[in-house]
């Protein structure tokens, strides 16, 4: 009765070359876990979930035209991979400063005519951050225009400490997570009920 998600760690390449690893590593779980795929149904198969910044040494906004030309091509082979193997692949959660550039890139993932009618892509949303109900909104907005079906795995959030010590050392006037766990934790029902 159970289904699994693997989440393989490992994130943030550093070179061109851990890059390119990291995506043959993805490419052969999902051949691997594709042995385990034996419904139609893809929510009853496992599927895994892949991070952006492991697939490109220069995850970050300023590098965006190089990320899009080099890493959307990448991810859209996993995808294909994912969705020939009746898996679920979701993109897994970046620090809030990476949020619109893993917007960009999942909407050029998902534009792709191939993965029309693939019910198996999905995106992980952090509940602790500021913006956790505007991603829910854009994300369905973004599956009326395309005629898709997005899968969403809410989580509560993992990159706290980083989050805050990183507003700090910029100087922010304000952090874009919340600071007290009750405030996630409404978050977090919010964005349910939205979902």
């Amino acid at each position: 009765g159970y289904t699994y998600s693997y989440d393989m760690l490992g994130e943030a390449a550093r070179t061109e070359a851990d890059a390119r690893r990291y995506h043959l590593s993805y490419s052969q779980a999902i051949t691997a876990i594709a042995r385990a795929a034996t419904s139609a149904d893809i929510r009853t198969n496992p599927g895994i979930s892949v991070k952006l910044s492991a697939l490109h040494p220069r995850y970050e906004i300023a590098k965006r035209a190089q990320v899009l030309d080099e890493l959307v091509p990448r991810l859209r082979a996993l995808a294909g991979l994912a969705r020939a193997a009746g898996l679920g692949l979701n993109i897994d959660a970046e620090e809030a400063a990476r949020l619109d550039l893993s917007l960009d890139v999942i909407e050029a993932v998902l534009s792709e005519p191939s993965l029309a009618r693939w019910d198996g892509f999905g995106v992980v949303v952090q509940a602790y951050g500021k913006r956790a109900a505007y991603v829910i909104d854009w994300l369905y907005a973004l599956a009326q225009k395309l005629d898709r079906s997005i899968m969403v795995r809410l989580v509560k959030g993992a990159y706290w400490d980083s989050e805050i010590k990183r507003a700090q050392l910029d100087g922010q006037s304000d952090y874009p997570v919340y600071t007290r766990k009750h405030h996630t934790d409404v978050s977090y029902l919010a964005c349910a009920q939205k979902l």
